[in-house]
């Protein structure tokens, strides 16, 4: 397969920040795939919270690293790569998690978005804790804990965790190679989130006006659509 180019966008407050640019974003990532290149949406969405979107505003994709890159489907929801949480850590992190201050947890598997911590090979938990806990300084205390796992916090009060085997970069890395893409320097990406740095850091990286200001660091310049910077690569101006 012969791809000329591959863009990685991150969803919530990128790809998607309000129905009116979303259908601005639809229009500019139709024609960037038209001219034979590869669109990605890289989300911490499981893949049921994903496909309600896709269902809701109609917009198409190539592949998809759902759980913060912990899967990797393509558009017929075949799945390309799969890295699990080691079970055996499961208890353990269960206790040092603090459930007894989360308003809302569930855990995901590969295609499976609403299961229990019981259930084996978890691709992804996530959290919702109450005001008693500071998610960023629990996140922080977890990954030092914990070197087979990453924790990202996704908003103030939510918290999510996947395999320390993986991430977005890792995954977009995996999919560059199953696509056979001819360089990594044709790889652009965009978000706005801690999940997101590595893959800002890694390639061609860009981020929203309204990132986090550890992306926004690392950024080589900020956006406040998508849509914006798709038509810049499509003039070759970045």
């Amino acid at each position: 397969m012969n791809v000329k180019k591959m863009i990685v966008s991150d969803y919530d407050k990128t790809f998607y920040l309000n129905d009116k640019d979303i259908e601005k974003n639809k229009v500019a990532i139709d024609e960037f795939r038209k001219e034979g290149n590869i669109f990605v949406i890289a989300t911490g969405r499981s893949y049921f919270d994903l496909q309600n979107k896709v269902n809701l505003y109609h917009f198409e994709y190539d592949y998809a690293l759902i759980n913060h890159g912990a899967t990797i489907i393509d558009k017929n929801s075949n799945i390309i790569y799969n890295f699990s949480l080691k079970n055996q850590i499961i208890n353990n992190l269960k206790r040092d998690l603090e459930l007894d201050k989360t308003d809302k947890f569930f855990c995901c598997s590969e295609l499976e978005s609403r299961v229990d911590f019981d259930y084996m090979d978890l691709t992804k938990i996530a959290l919702i804790y109450n005001d008693e806990i500071d998610v960023l300084s629990l996140s922080n205390n977890i990954n030092k804990k914990y070197k087979e796992i990453n924790s990202y916090p996704v908003t103030q009060n939510m918290l999510e965790i996947i395999s320390k085997e993986t991430d977005k970069s890792k995954s977009i890395k995996l999919l560059a190679e199953h696509v056979e893409l001819s360089s990594l320097s044709n790889i652009y990406t965009i978000g706005d989130g801690y999940s997101d740095i590595s893959m800002i850091k890694n390639y061609n990286g860009y981020a929203m006006q309204n990132s986090v200001s550890e992306l926004k660091k690392i950024a080589k310049k900020e956006y406040k659509s998508v849509s914006e910077m798709i038509q810049e690569i499509l003039n070759n101006k970045i």
